[in-house]
């Protein structure tokens, strides 16, 4: 096969990709996550008489496995299906073609780079996004299954960041097939890694994604990459951690295990604050606002309870 001349991609290349990302998937999940449970029996076995005894399964397990389940339903059923017709929406709309051949795979590369760092930056800058993107950041854990802490509606907002680079001439299968390598990164979510050196530079690193999934102030909204921070770098959002500990999670406590109360964790105050907003403008911000300026439903909760305790301290001075 002359690699120089491949213009297309066709079910038979989409079926056998799809037979070997299913296969190394499997093998590459299978080792990290035995390696993990080994690491996690030593760890506990060597600190069991200890001051300080290590938990053997960490209490977010069970809940990151039953978010891993139904958004792989979600997005192998739904998700993937509504990003290709994004993608071949984009196509019909632009008449520009950009052959895939191995000139241009560096290009098709940083395309889908790029792609990832947009969606996963509106994820945390956007509201309506945040909501669901911060199922996956709610852990105050920081190990490999973490990363099966998955997001129902992640597929949403792929979707509608996809049209453009379709309509820039991205062929739509290998667009979204090399986007799919780029976006596997159960191997970086773990703390059992230190630094790394000029890899922390340049890649996606358990160092530089733990600072993503950090909740310290100085941290939030940094490290976008999913495979390299090239595009973190061109745009100002690359750092990596400093003197201060990091802390993993978001901002609020979630004081549950349950991952259906884990999956509205967002979604409910988001819902109420869309209810109370009084015109559709507000509407419009508290959806699509940045998460930290748009929260009402604590001022509410805070203010009527002020209200109530006011009335109650009137109706007993009567």
């Amino acid at each position: 096969m002359d690699w120089a001349q491949i213009t297309a991609i066709g079910e038979p290349e989409v079926a056998e990709f799809l037979k070997y990302w299913a296969q190394g998937t499997a093998s590459i999940l299978t080792v990290l996550i035995s390696a993990e449970i080994l690491l996690s029996i030593a760890g506990w076995w060597e600190h069991r008489k200890s001051d300080k005894p290590r938990k053997l399964v960490s209490r977010d397990a069970p809940a990151n496995f039953v978010l891993f389940v139904h958004a792989i339903l979600i997005d192998g059923v739904v998700g993937n299906a509504g990003i290709l017709a994004a993608l071949y929406l984009g196509s019909r709309i632009s008449h520009w073609h950009i052959p895939f051949n191995v000139y241009t795979l560096p290009l098709y590369f940083l395309a889908a780079e790029f792609w990832h760092y947009i969606y996963h930056r509106l994820g945390h800058e956007v509201r309506v996004f945040w909501a669901d993107h911060s199922i996956h950041h709610s852990s105050r854990d920081y190990e490999f299954f973490t990363s099966w802490r998955l997001t129902p509606f992640t597929w949403a907002y792929k979707a509608l960041t996809a049209i453009p680079l379709a309509m820039l001439g991205f062929g739509p299968i290998a667009f979204l097939l090399l986007a799919k390598g780029i976006s596997f990164q159960t191997f970086i979510h773990t703390q059992r890694i230190g630094r790394m050196g000029w890899f922390d530079e340049v890649l996606c690193s358990p160092t530089n994604h733990g600072l993503h999934h950090a909740c310290n102030p100085q941290y939030i909204d940094k490290n976008y990459g999913g495979m390299t921070v090239i595009w973190d770098r061109l745009l100002g959002t690359f750092m990596m951690p400093n003197e201060e500990p990091i802390k993993y999670g978001i901002t609020k406590e979630l004081n549950t295990y349950d991952p259906f109360k884990i999956w509205a964790f967002e979604f409910k105050p988001l819902l109420v604050d869309l209810i109370r907003a009084p015109g559709l403008w507000q509407k419009i911000v508290v959806l699509f606002g940045k998460p930290g300026e748009t929260y009402e439903h604590d001022k509410v909760k805070k203010a009527l309870a002020a209200s109530n305790a006011a009335a109650i301290l009137a109706t007993a001075a009567e």
